[in-house]
């Protein structure tokens, strides 16, 4: 009759569908020790046990038995186990980590599955040694030095997470960061500045030249500046004061954690007076600075540098 998220509705009963130990698994959902017949209320109830399921198969504690104790998978299955494969610590451990940015998250969560191509999601942990470690970190072909040190933040993670419970060697010990010098800063010019304001004043909208303009000339971070909003400005004082940031659609904290002010010249006022027919009537609450295109703040500082600095 119908099936998804892991449920399958037949004409007399309805069953649940799962990977578990690498087997494709299809059980009939029983309700009173008989099977469950396909009513509003059977389906709602199936639904949970199959997320119920997902989230337990996910951190490694699924027990057939306990869901279907008449299947004879359950009587195959020998003694439950609950230790968890390295994918299943990852998963673990980002979930610790739910606190972070959502920006910071999906970073780490994208150097975890690169780890876990790298070493294997199905592989349980004790398997993983500090020579397997060392070999992937050696032999992948990473971009630079900075990125893979980026990258062994979460995996540190992971094991020390693991290592409390398990209470074994931790693979990451000798595993060291690799050396790399940063660039040194090559800040443009005055002239080079103008230039550029010059050219995005001649084929942007005046939204975008406004932005850079108040971005050159009060030294704010991107994320800093597409949360500014027009309660922030002291006209008087001619300051505005910074005290959030946003970043892929999420405000955040400062990376400072501290609130500043922050000193306007003539021509940042400006570039604020610029805005005043766009944003300003939007109250204290509105954002000063806005996407041309779409009519609504920045979402993040990407667009803005993609689309418009690269260009210029």
């Amino acid at each position: 009759m119908g099936s998804g998220n892991g449920v399958e509705i037949r004409e007399k009963s309805i069953r649940l569908f799962f990977v578990h130990d690498g087997q494709r698994c299809r059980e009939t959902l029983t309700v009173a020790g008989k099977p469950a017949l396909p009513t509003a209320a059977n389906i709602k109830y199936a639904h949970r046990v199959a997320a119920e399921i997902r989230d337990k198969l996910r951190h490694g504690t699924f027990v057939l038995a306990e869901y279907f104790p008449d299947s004879p998978r359950a009587a195959s299955a020998g003694p439950a186990t609950t230790e968890r494969n390295f994918g299943q610590w990852c998963a673990l451990w980002l979930e610790t980590k739910g606190r972070l940015a959502k920006n910071t998250l999906s970073q780490y969560g994208n150097a975890l599955a690169i780890w876990q191509s790298l070493l294997g999601a199905d592989t349980p942990m004790e398997r993983i040694t500090h020579a397997t470690v060392a070999a992937k970190v050696g032999s992948y072909p990473w971009k630079s030095a900075k990125l893979l040190n980026n990258y062994l933040i979460p995996l540190r993670g992971v094991f020390a997470l693991a290592g409390r419970e398990l209470k074994a060697e931790n693979p990451m010990e000798g595993i060291e960061n690799s050396k790399h010098q940063a660039a040194a800063p090559d800040p443009l010019s005055t002239g080079e500045m103008e230039r550029i304001l010059a050219d995005m004043r001649e084929r942007f909208d005046p939204r975008v030249h406004a932005y850079f303009v108040f971005a050159f000339l009060t030294g704010m971070r991107p994320e800093e500046l597409i949360a500014l909003r027009w309660g922030d400005v002291d006209w008087n004082h001619e300051t505005v004061r910074v005290e959030r940031a946003r970043t892929a659609g999420e405000l955040k904290d400062l990376k400072t954690y501290n609130a500043r002010d922050v000193d306007l010249v003539a021509d940042a006022i400006s570039a604020l007076q610029a805005m005043k027919p766009w944003t300003f009537m939007g109250g204290p609450d509105a954002e000063i600075f806005q996407n041309p295109v779409t009519n609504r703040p920045w979402h993040d500082e990407r667009s803005q540098r993609d689309h418009y600095w690269t260009r210029a």
